[in-house]
């Protein structure tokens, strides 16, 4: 089946759809029982002068965070890849960068690291962003004020679904406004007092760049992004460089963080995995603990 509709925007009990045949939107409604969310292909059905979404169309992935009680959130879903926004202002928090790499990795989107701001100081994100290429990320780094640092972050948003994700304040908005000139997205500055962002975007939502054939879903910024409850054998699956050392600890439960041969724990002491990596790695695990529901 050819998907023909395609959700931009859920609310309690309606969602925007836009049809795929001339990116035209409309609302519709849907039963309790369905759980659109953004990005859903759908298809629907008509009574009289109403729509109402019939089914969800399986999904490739979706993109996630906790809730309030650790649950996966689901925020959208058949993306291609994300761009993980961080900026030199504000600076991103501890270990932010892994948590969206888990996320990405976990659920099969395709991960691109963008560091913006450069302009304000051009050496801020050069060893992040060289620690992050050894691992085969793709890495750019930004300006709005500067183009030419755009040419060619563009180039791999064609025919692609997109996710921008990223604390408040990093640029999101203004940056995917020069990525994608058709759009007009809320840009918004940096709370004076407190030099975190502003909250421009209050809900997930697809739009669609004709000129490149693109689709970009915008998320709310965050402060911290939060994981949803995972156990260590399930975040080491997000970072990619442990994964040629897994199956060869002394035990098969193994978390990395302790156990005697542990083949993760030599190769962070014989220079094979990153030092700062692997302790990020350990306080994901311990960050778990926050919601009352592991055992280890």
């Amino acid at each position: 089946m050819v998907p023909q509709y395609r959700i931009t925007a859920t609310q309690k009990k309606t969602a925007a759809v836009m049809d795929l045949s001339d990116y035209q939107i409309r609302q519709v409604f849907f039963s309790r029982h369905l759980k659109p969310i953004c990005g859903d292909y759908v298809t629907l059905t008509q009574d009289n002068d109403d729509y109402r979404i019939a089914e969800i169309l399986p999904r490739n992935n979706v993109f996630s965070r906790a809730d309030g009680q650790g649950r996966k959130q689901h925020l959208a879903a058949n993306i291609d890849q994300i761009l993980i926004i961080m900026a030199v202002s504000p600076e991103p928090t501890r270990d932010i960068i892994n948590r969206y790499l888990v996320a990405a990795e976990l659920n099969h989107i395709e991960p691109i690291l963008v560091f913006n701001k450069i302009d304000l100081k051009s050496d801020f994100f050069i060893n992040t962003a060289h620690t992050y290429r050894q691992l085969g990320y793709q890495v750019f780094m930004t300006s709005t004020q500067q183009a030419d640092t755009i040419v060619e972050l563009q180039k791999v948003l064609t025919h692609k679904t997109t996710l921008l994700a990223g604390q408040s304040g990093v640029g999101k908005s203004s940056l995917s406004n020069l990525l994608f000139p058709t759009l007009d997205l809320k840009t918004g500055d940096l709370a004076k007092k407190t030099g975190k962002g502003a909250h421009t975007t209050s809900v997930t939502r697809l739009y669609f760049d004709a000129s490149q054939e693109a689709f970009l879903i915008d998320s709310p910024g965050v402060w911290e992004y939060g994981l949803w409850q995972l156990s260590p054998i399930e975040i080491v699956g997000g970072f990619r460089e442990f994964q040629q050392f897994l199956g060869a600890c002394k035990f098969s439960n193994c978390t990395h963080s302790h156990e005697p041969n542990c083949a993760i724990i030599q190769a962070v002491a014989d220079g094979k995995i990153n030092e700062k990596r692997y302790q990020s790695f350990i306080r994901i695990c311990e960050s778990m603990k926050y919601w009352h529901h592991t055992d280890y």
